[in-house]
């Protein structure tokens, strides 16, 4: 429901490009991009978890089936799309990304966000633990998000399309000298 709803939400904000105005970190204003695939048949999905021996999770499944695969908050510089943002795969991605990641075979590539992957932990999935979501660069072992795809993207829509899940890291000491920002003193 919460998925359905912040997607609702997401799509008024769109101009008829699909592009919008955010507010971004230290007061930057950003055009971003969004755009999003037609649906997946229910038929084609059913047959994908068959052929892969995968049940994906409700809120995948609920995703893929409003949106085989979707673009968003991709930076744009006048017109020119620079990247970044959060792709959620479509089903054919997946299956390529799952075969070219192959180190990481316990894990079911959803989607690409600022240069991680998404990953499900199929050991979540087995467990039934709903926090299944993790993010790992190439080379790096995968970190738990202690969340979910719904969860997940409802944080990713109201932090406007911000890394959140590294929040908890910045300190009000270590941020200035990693932003490269002014120290305020009090």
């Amino acid at each position: 429901m919460i998925l359905k709803k912040t997607l609702q939400a997401l799509k008024k904000r769109l101009d008829e490009k699909g592009n919008m105005e955010i507010v971004a970190e230290q007061g930057e204003i950003h055009t971003v991009h969004c755009s999003f695939n037609p649906p997946i048949a229910s038929k084609e999905l059913k047959d994908f978890q068959d052929e892969k021996g995968w049940i994906l999770p409700e809120d995948v499944q609920q995703f893929l089936s409003k949106h085989n695969g979707a673009k968003m908050y991709e930076m744009l510089l006048g017109s020119i799309n620079i990247g970044g943002g959060l792709q959620i795969y479509s089903l054919e991605e997946i299956k390529k990304t799952h075969d070219a990641l192959k180190s990481l075979s316990d894990y079911i590539p959803i989607g690409y966000v600022f240069e991680n992957n998404l990953l499900i932990s199929r050991t979540a999935l087995e467990r039934d633990d709903p926090d299944y979501l993790y993010i790992s660069g190439t080379l790096l072992k995968p970190e738990p998000l202690h969340s979910n795809l719904e969860l997940f993207f409802d944080r990713f829509v109201v932090s406007q399309g911000s890394n959140f899940w590294e929040w908890p890291n910045y300190t009000a000491k270590n941020y200035y000298k990693q932003s490269g920002g002014i120290e305020t003193s009090y």
